[in-house]
């Protein structure tokens, strides 16, 4: 016979209390006789109006089982169950976030409390003790991230029949915070054109407090990482998971992106098969060729060991203190991204078009089949941006 629970008053409240199997910390099995508190006796006063409330609760574990796997804590489940799924299913970058959102802002709030026992009013209240402890310090979408990340875990936990009943971050209000967490820089044209001066010639001289080094990373190299970032638009991870074999000489093929050490699918999910295709404006098709070898294979940027490129390194090490020496802002690599959107707007290039290059990853599925077949308009707009910028000397 399936277990009713045992209804009774204490301390000013209705509990329910019930069988259970739980797991311990080594692994073995304990019955435990737990009790949950159900609501105020001063809101309800009689025991019959309790027992509609009762009824619920325990339909509710009888739904989800009295298993050890029932009663596990949001913590358990979550770095045994939760991430490992997400390692599975998602790229790398995508875990990270969930893993940083969950030790930076939810672990700590939910030490103790079991998975089937987390309500809406939880939520709130986590999220409502994260502003009250950051407010503006933390961004708008810091929060959001918050929410979208305990949506995931509790979705994860429904599909397995853990969890019962709508998802509990469903109708929560996401605090306000900062409009924007960072600045969403981009260089223009002119400072593109300078950061490619500046590494016009080997050796690369850093000036540090530790006195001057030289990087082993040649100018010509630096030079192109820059172009590829400026005058191609891809984003960091692309430019890492450039290959030779991606060289069209008029066009560049965008198959893959490198994440760390982990090679994969762009964030548009284009592939060797079906690839991005950016045209190769000849101010850029100069700073590849610069830096092609004879029998050219393998990555376009490679590390000494023959990986890709580390691009954070690079930037720390050489760009960044290189623009400091120059009273020059470094704005992240994205800002070059963002830059050639900025130019060609600034050019007179339609909205459409500049999204076709840029291959955004938020585009509906027409304008997916657009960018496939956008290809003339693409080196046509490209084309303007070689004519404003070939005849100067950098690039030559």
């Amino acid at each position: 016979m399936a277990q009713q629970g045992s209804l009774y008053a204490e301390n000013g409240g209705w509990f329910v209390r019930y069988w259970e199997i739980v797991r311990q910390p080594d692994g073995s099995l304990k019955r435990k006789h737990p009790a949950h508190r159900l609501a105020s006796v001063k809101d309800y006063p009689r025991k019959s109006e309790v027992i509609p409330l009762k009824n619920g609760f325990m339909e509710k574990l009888r739904k989800i089982g009295f298993t050890p796997e029932a009663g596990v804590s949001i913590v358990d489940f979550v770095e045994n169950t939760f991430f490992p799924a997400c390692e599975r299913r998602l790229s790398g970058g995508g875990t990270k976030c969930y893993r940083d959102s969950w030790k930076c802002h939810i672990q700590q709030h939910v030490i103790g409390v079991r998975l089937r026992d987390f309500r809406p009013v939880d939520v709130q209240n986590l999220l409502n003790k994260e502003e009250k402890t950051h407010d503006k310090k933390l961004s708008h979408g810091s929060y959001k991230l918050m929410k979208i990340t305990l949506s995931a875990i509790f979705t994860e936990a429904r599909n397995l029949g853990l969890y019962e009943g709508v998802n509990p971050t469903t109708g929560v209000r996401i605090p306000k915070g900062k409009k924007h967490g960072r600045k969403r820089l981009a260089y223009s044209l002119e400072e593109i054109l300078k950061h490619l001066q500046l590494f016009n010639s080997d050796p690369i001289v850093i000036n540090n407090e530790d006195g001057p080094y030289t990087p082993e990373i040649g100018a010509c190299i630096v030079r192109a990482v820059i172009g590829v970032t400026a005058f191609a638009g891809l984003r960091r991870g692309e430019v890492r998971g450039l290959w030779w074999d991606d060289d069209g000489g008029d066009l560049l093929s965008i198959c893959r992106s490198m994440w760390r050490s982990t090679l994969k699918n762009t964030k548009t999910e284009e592939d060797v098969d079906e690839p991005g295709l950016v045209p190769i404006i000849k101010p850029l098709r100069l700073l590849l060729d610069a830096i092609k070898p004879d029998h050219a294979s393998g990555f376009i940027f490679p590390n000494t060991i023959g990986g890709a490129l580390d691009l954070d390194n690079l930037a720390d090490r050489v760009i960044r203190p290189t623009l400091k020496a120059h009273n020059l802002m470094w704005k992240g690599w994205q800002a070059y991204r963002r830059g050639l959107a900025t130019n060609l707007k600034e050019l007179g290039v339609p909205d459409t078009t500049i999204q076709c290059i840029l291959r955004h990853e938020n585009v509906s599925t027409t304008q997916r089949f657009y960018i496939k077949t956008a290809s003339a308009v693409a080196v046509d707009a490209m084309k303007k941006l070689e004519e404003k910028i070939s005849g100067t000397a950098v690039v030559q």
